[in-house]
């Protein structure tokens, strides 16, 4: 996770520096919730508490920006909640549940790495363009 933060720390702007920091908010919830929290709460219901208010964070943030790359991680952070409903057909087996939510945060840390990558490359393309019908009309 931290090793796809940093572009999205470097060139991601504003939309990359509050994705990280709600990355590393929910991680270290998460882990707090299941380590010191077990007596009172169990893993899932601490991880889709978490997981809930993680997406509406992500989904605040994709509603506000210009940008794809924070849409594509909300909507597939809401498929690892929505992961929760399959769980709930099936309250037998956890590992069903860790392997269906764990899935989506592969592309999720992808899109984080890339996407702002990628939204450099197309405003410094951008750029070079402006730059030449400048230089073409002048």
């Amino acid at each position: 996770m931290i090793a796809a933060c940093v572009p999205a720390l470097v060139w991601g702007g504003l939309e990359g520096r509050k994705i990280c920091l709600m990355f590393l908010v929910a991680a270290l919830s998460t882990f707090f919730g299941a380590t010191t929290l077990k007596e009172l709460v169990t893993l899932p219901a601490a991880t889709i508490i978490v997981d809930l208010i993680l997406l509406g964070g992500l989904a605040h943030v994709a509603a506000r920006t210009d940008r794809y790359w924070p849409l594509w991680i909300c909507a597939f952070h809401m498929l690892s909640v929505l992961s929760f409903l399959a769980w709930q057909f099936a309250p037998n087996s956890p590992l069903l549940f860790k392997a269906i939510s764990g899935i989506w945060s592969i592309p999720e840390l992808i899109v984080l790495c890339v996407g702002p990558i990628l939204d450099l490359r197309q405003s410094s393309s951008q750029e070079l363009r402006s730059a030449e019908n400048r230089r073409i009309e002048g």
